[in-house]
């Protein structure tokens, strides 16, 4: 269990429709993905309560849905975080949801606000 706290890194198994967010290159996909339906980016930091309890309840809400998420650990990828918050003009909270559909971000907020995002879609 302490290995992810020294590592930076998420542990994905075991959570199947958790994505890690761990390239800049991934980005493409997001876009193409939104075409067909709304895509979620959920960013974490393991170094705050909160965003571990709005987590579990977040992915709660995904996976009554039967959707999938993309997962940006922020002190794993601290680069791409900070690259994602300035390529979309978003200020840069943990933990925080952007929802992207047709090449657009269409909601985003952070702390128990996301959580309200997800049952208006």
């Amino acid at each position: 269990m302490f290995e992810f706290f020294k590592s930076g890194k998420d542990d994905t198994q075991g959570q199947p429709n958790r994505i890690g967010l761990e390239q800049k290159e991934q980005w493409s996909e997001i876009l193409e993905l939104s075409l067909e339906k709304p895509v979620f980016i959920f960013k974490h930091s393991s170094r705050c309560g909160i965003s571990s309890m709005v987590l579990s309840r977040f992915e709660k809400q995904i996976k009554e849905r039967d959707e999938s998420y993309y997962f940006l650990h922020i002190q794993g990828e601290r680069e791409l975080s900070n690259w994602l918050a300035e390529s979309l003009a978003i200020r840069h909270e943990s933990p925080q949801l952007i929802v992207v559909k047709d090449a657009e971000v269409i909601a985003h907020d952070s702390h128990h606000a996301l959580l309200d995002i997800i049952p208006k879609l």
